[in-house]
């Protein structure tokens, strides 16, 4: 053909709406089908396939492809894949028509189907001439391309991309005359109409994708990219479905911007000067604490993209431009990975604290085990001892004065010991009910000074009392004089030889009665008084072994104070002296 010819040829084809059942010669369909084999340009191998049906062969290729469009089309919802599928229905009664189907294939190889795509359309285009210069009709359907791997399998060219059926044959009629390009822009011909618009393109339709729970700001996406017009679109389109974007066009304040910006994700370009994507998504990600999904977006997508991009912690590769609906697939799907790891690490983060909990809790157990067994037998062996010395001295009048008293006063102790074990119990689970009554606080200092007047005689201590005349507080009796003995005892427990100790309980303006402890011993570390009153709790000194005890008896006091509408607290200076003071309601309260 000559010049003219070639462009009579193009410019004459027309669209087939029917073919006729007239055969083509097979010298005809095999120059045709030739010409399919010459494409200008291609990849670095040629991994193009055709597939020619006619006959039997194309009628059961027909069939197979109408009966796989019954069963799907049903199943599927309203949407773009339903619609090009219903219309590929209404193609089958074309194909029917034409002798002859030619489908052209290409491998897919690791650098992706797309670099091959040119090739196969332009054999598409020379085959499509080729059939009209000898007068045989032919159109170029891309329809069945959501069945491509259903046919593939069918024709046992797996492994390989459908790009397009052409049903060749001579038209039954003219045809119409195809669309033109809508429009041309001339730039720097002379004679021809300058243009410098671009045509407007509609902005897609976004659908809402981010998630923020009411009261929560949006998810933040930071874009590394120094192209305005792709920056631009792809900020809009995050924009428009409800993230906020930050935006930073300079490589080399990338790092920058998110230790600023905290975002959620990052989208950075694979080609920036000076900083590639890759540079800038390794910094990122061996910086980065916890997860930060980044994705790298290319206008040059091959295999090695996507390895480069995996090696360097990314999460995925998009191809510029980016479709809106994958960009915002991707992203979502990352950042509810993202949230599902923060989650878990949340989660993680709480079982290893309550495990580590449960190793302080298993270690206070053994602790208490072996306090409450060395804490129970001293006085239960000086009740034994001193008992068992009266009946060996064939109960001496003398001895028996020594020690019986002694006795008593251990078995008080062990008595208390295990009270105030049961008590914390009861008031743990809101079983205590203090019997309340208006109780003189001179009583309640004198059984006290009885129960503990001999430890401070033995630690050579002073032990003063000084109570308000006729002073009475709203209280259950048996329980202020333990919280008054667990008070002494530790204030003896912790003062040296000479000290002082002493209990003063006076009245205040509200109606509530003060009560106080002090001591002159050595003192608690502004560290250890918050934990005072914990159970089990053992106050550490620096350079000192931590004192044998239950680690219950402080936090029996406060909440036996607290049962009676109270409240406790405690002042210390290390090397000076400790002040227990708690406040109980005044004896007129009872009324």
């Amino acid at each position: 053909m000559s010049d003219m010819n070639v462009f009579d040829a193009i410019h004459g084809r027309r669209a087939i709406h029917r073919f006729t059942d007239a055969p083509i010669p097979p010298d005809v369909l095999a120059e045709i089908v030739e010409a399919a084999r010459w494409a200008p340009y291609g990849t670095r191998d040629d991994d193009r396939t055709l597939v020619v049906l006619g006959g039997d062969e194309k009628a059961e290729f027909l069939r197979f492809v109408g009966d796989r469009l019954e069963k799907l089309l049903p199943a599927l919802g309203e949407g773009a894949s339903r619609q090009i599928l219903r219309y590929a229905r209404t193609l089958v009664n074309l194909l029917k028509d034409a002798p002859v189907l030619v489908l052209f294939y290409t491998a897919v190889r690791d650098e992706g189907p797309e670099l091959s795509l040119p090739s196969v359309a332009t054999a598409a285009q020379n085959m499509m001439l080729a059939a009209y210069a000898r007068g045989v009709a032919s159109c170029y359907m891309t329809g069945a391309i959501y069945l491509a791997d259903d046919i593939a399998d069918f024709l046992g060219v797996t492994g390989q991309r459908l790009v397009a059926t052409v049903p060749l044959g001579y038209a039954a009629s003219k045809g119409a005359t195809r669309k033109q390009f809508p429009r041309i822009i001339w730039r720097g011909i002379e004679g021809m109409g300058q243009s410098d618009e671009w045509p407007e393109v509609e902005p897609a339709e976004v659908t809402s994708a981010a998630r923020v729970a009411e009261g929560d700001d949006p998810e933040v996406i930071l874009i590394i990219d120094d192209s305005p017009g792709a920056l631009a679109q792809t900020a809009d389109i995050l924009r428009g479905a409800g993230y906020e974007v930050i935006v930073c066009e300079t490589p080399a304040m990338a790092l920058p911007c998110v230790e600023r910006d905290e975002p959620d994700l990052v989208l950075v370009d694979a080609i920036l000067p000076d900083l590639s994507g890759y540079e800038i998504c390794r910094s990122i990600e061996d910086g980065k604490d916890g997860p930060l999904p980044v994705i790298i977006t290319t206008s040059a997508y091959d295999a090695d993209d996507e390895r480069r991009a995996l090696a360097v912690g990314a999460a995925a590769v998009l191809t510029k431009p980016i479709a809106s609906h994958e960009l915002l697939a991707r992203v979502r799907s990352l950042l509810d990975m993202r949230g599902l790891y923060k989650d878990l690490q949340s989660h993680a983060d709480e079982l290893s604290a309550a495990n580590e909990r449960l190793r302080e809790l298993q270690e206070l157990r053994d602790a208490l085990t072996h306090m409450i067994i060395h804490d129970l037998r001293t006085p239960l062996t000086n009740i034994l001892t001193g008992l068992q010395t009266v009946e060996v001295m064939d109960y001496d009048r003398e001895m028996s004065e020594e020690f019986i008293p002694a006795a008593i006063h251990a078995g008080l102790d062990l008595g208390d010991m295990i009270s105030n074990l049961l008590d914390i119990s009861k008031m743990e689970s809101g079983e205590l009910d203090p019997k309340l009554a208006p109780t003189p606080l001179i009583d309640i200092a004198d059984s006290a000074r009885e129960r503990v007047g001999l430890l401070a005689e033995e630690a050579d201590l002073e032990l003063v009392t000084q109570i308000e005349d006729g002073l009475t507080a709203c209280a259950d009796s048996d329980l202020l004089v333990r919280v008054v003995v667990n008070l002494l005892g530790n204030a003896i427990k912790f003062t040296p030889g000479d000290g002082t100790v002493s209990l003063q309980a006076s009245a205040r303006d509200d109606g509530m009665v003060l009560v106080a402890v002090r001591d002159t011993g050595e003192g608690i570390p502004p560290e250890e008084l918050p934990r005072v009153f914990e159970k089990f709790s053992q106050v550490k000194r620096e350079g000192k072994p931590i004192r044998k005890g239950t680690g219950l008896g402080l936090t029996f006091v406060k909440m036996a104070v607290e049962a009676h509408g109270g409240e406790i607290w405690v002042e210390s200076q290390v090397g000076e002296g400790t002040v227990f003071s708690f406040t109980l309601p005044g004896g007129s309260d009872c009324a």
